[in-house]
């Protein structure tokens, strides 16, 4: 068994390098892990998630535990969650999701987790057949409560405005967790927060270590869309603080999108959403230099052995795929006014819109008229169309950053 083990383990995690001296974090974001329950994946709830981005909610538990399997089996010195843990900040999401976790910590492994705007105060709600009732959620308090074995309990420092904390990973590293999604400041840095980041990045300059900085909002603009509601309230400060040492990247999540950011004073890695295909998670590798790569949560594998039958999770990569691809055609639908070919142009969309979320924009096809042909539309989404393509296309996936 003990040799099974190891070799499960050589098989999913050929991401990570070999270097045992060389920290590794494992980083995901945006799991939106909805309690089964509080959900009977009937026609409500089947209606909800079919018609909204691409999540494959009908399959969070199964793919949730899949990823808590492959962390184990992967052993990195760290993982990171920055946010957006739940559906919509369900307690039994937030209960259930952290014994998960816990399995994690009990193997040996620190688990850090932020709250992302779905996490706190929200509506949260449960889904039976044609309807939905409301359920408890949680407060900041509460959240500190359920996760205080995943960062809280052996935090360095806490932040007493907000659920920030800083956790020692190494002699040389620690880690940034930056809350910004306090009641007071939704989305923004409260300016006691800001001052008590400013301590924490003086002490580890003090102490020779360097950091790597994590929030769920971005710290830098990604697309020119996505500004507003994305980009931390008090970003440029923050900033300033970071540039000024020793952070070496911050990390994030929330747009859902698979993007890297290293022409600002300070680079950012945004990790795609692990509840949407490809379900990838981001592998931070810090050696020589910070090395950071994207990996898959195996799902097929995970259903194999146990046994399972049921055809999606023994293909997940292609039911998840063919999943957001539906569900970005549809959209695509609704958005084109008028077109001799409207299927066409609409699977154009779903290729396109898949590339991006993935951070695979160098794999896109770029070819024939249809990006004049969407600039026909008067729609939001020819905007939008417009605003991935005026970046270059490139793989967003992979990145060296230098150690300042």
């Amino acid at each position: 068994m003990k040799k099974l083990f190891i070799l499960l383990a050589l098989l999913v995690c050929a991401c990570i390098p070999a270097r045992a001296e060389a920290p590794v974090i494992l980083i995901a974001t945006d799991l939106h892990y909805l309690s089964p329950q509080l959900t009977d994946n009937g026609p409500f709830f089947n209606g909800l998630v079919s018609a909204a981005d691409g999540k494959v909610m009908l399959y969070i538990d199964p793919l949730c535990e899949a990823f808590t399997e492959q962390v184990i089996a992967c052993a990195p010195d760290a993982l990171v969650l920055s946010g957006d843990l739940t559906f919509n900040g369900e307690r039994q999401s937030h209960v259930d999701l952290a014994a998960k976790l816990q399995r994690i910590v009990d193997a040996g492994i620190p688990v850090l987790v932020l709250p992302g705007n779905h996490d706190l105060n929200t509506s949260a709600h449960a889904f039976c057949g044609d309807g939905y009732t409301s359920v408890e959620n949680v407060t900041a308090a509460q959240f500190r409560e359920i996760y205080a074995a995943m960062g809280y309990d052996d935090a360095l420092a806490c932040d007493p405005a907000s659920l920030s904390y800083v956790r020692q990973l190494t002699e040389d590293w620690r880690i940034l967790m930056l809350d910004v999604n306090t009641p007071e400041a939704p989305g923004a840095v409260r300016p006691e927060t800001l001052a008590w980041v400013q301590r924490q990045l003086e002490d580890a300059r003090s102490a020779g270590a360097r950091v790597i900085a994590v929030s769920h909002q971005n710290l830098l603009g990604h697309n020119a869309l996505f500004t507003a509601n994305y980009i931390i309230g008090g970003a440029d400060q923050l900033e300033a603080l970071y540039a000024a040492g020793p952070v070496v990247c911050n990390v994030s999540g929330h747009m859902h999108i698979q993007h890297i950011r290293r022409d600002g004073s300070v680079p950012e890695i945004v990790t795609s959403a692990l509840s949407v295909y490809p379900n990838q998670y981001g592998v931070l590798t810090l050696g020589d230099a910070a090395g950071y790569e994207t990996a898959s949560v195996d799902v097929s594998a995970w259903a194999e052995r146990r046994g399972l039958t049921d055809e999606a999770l023994l293909d997940f990569a292609a039911y998840s795929e063919e999943f957001f691809r539906t569900t970005a055609a549809a959209q695509a639908v609704q958005a084109i006014w008028h077109d001799a070919d409207i299927p066409e142009l609409a699977a154009w969309f779903a290729e396109l819109n898949t590339a991006y979320f993935s951070g695979r924009m160098d794999q896109a096809d770029l070819s024939g008229d249809h990006p004049e042909r969407w600039q026909q539309q008067p729609s939001f989404m020819a905007t939008y169309i417009r605003s991935i393509l005026m970046e270059e296309p490139q793989d967003h996936t992979r990145v060296v950053l230098p150690l300042p």
